[in-house]
C-alpha cells in the first residue's frame, strides 16, 4: 500500500513526464548507507534496501528517481529538468506545487525547510483510511526540481528530515 502512495504522489501535477516509521533512533541509524547517482548523494538508514526495481515503483520512477526503505517506511525522489528559471519563476513553481499537493492530496502542515542550501516546502498528511502518513518535500536547484516522498506508519518526520539534511547535488 505504501508503494501505491508514493506512486500516486509522484504522478501528481503531471510530473511523470519521465517517470520514520520512527523518530531518529539508534536501531534505524546504527549504520548508514549512501546513495550516489543521478547527480545527487544522500544517506539513509543501513537497514533499508533499494526498492527502485520494484515493478510498481520502477514504472513511476522511470530513470528520473529512486526509492529506498523497508516494509513500514519508504523514501523516494524524482528529479526533473525545469531549465533555467529566474528567482521569481522558482518561487512561483514552488507555490504552484504546494497548492496542487494541498488541493489534490489534502497535504497540509506546510513547513519551510532547507535542502541542499535551497528553500524547500515540506507538506504532510495522515491517511486515516490506511494509517499511512505521507510527507512530500520539493525544491529547485541546478535547473532541476526535486520531489521527495516519505511514507510511514508513524507521524514522526525525524528520519525523513535526517535524509533530507544529507541530500546534496553533485
Amino acid at each position: 500500500m505504501k508503494k501505491i502512495h508514493i506512486m500516486s504522489i509522484l504522478l501528481m501535477v503531471g510530473l511523470v513526464m519521465v517517470a520514520g516509521c520512527t523518530s531518529d533512533n539508534g536501531d534505524e541509524w546504527s549504520s548508514t548507507q549512501t546513495y550516489s547517482g543521478m547527480g545527487v548523494t544522500f544517506e539513509y538508514p543501513g537497514t533499508w534496501v533499494d526498492q527502485s526495481d520494484d515493478p510498481e515503483l520502477a514504472q513511476t520512477l522511470g530513470e528520473s528517481g529512486v526509492a529506498f526503505g523497508k516494509d513500514d517506511e519508504i523514501f523516494g525522489f524524482i528529479a526533473l529538468d525545469v531549465g533555467v528559471l529566474t528567482a521569481a519563476d522558482k518561487e512561483e513553481l514552488l507555490a504552484t506545487l504546494s497548492q496542487t499537493y494541498e488541493n489534490d492530496l489534502g497535504l497540509t502542515n506546510q513547513k519551510e525547510i532547507t535542502v541542499d542550501g535551497e528553500n524547500a516546502q515540506l507538506l504532510s498528511a495522515p491517511s486515516p483510511s490506511d494509517g499511512i502518513y505521507t510527507n512530500v518535500a520539493f525544491w529547485i536547484k541546478n535547473d532541476q526540481v526535486y520531489i521527495s516522498v516519505y511514507t510511514s506508519e508513524s507521524s514522526a518526520t525525524g528520519t525523513y528530515e535526517r535524509i533530507l539534511n544529507t541530500f546534496r547535488s553533485t
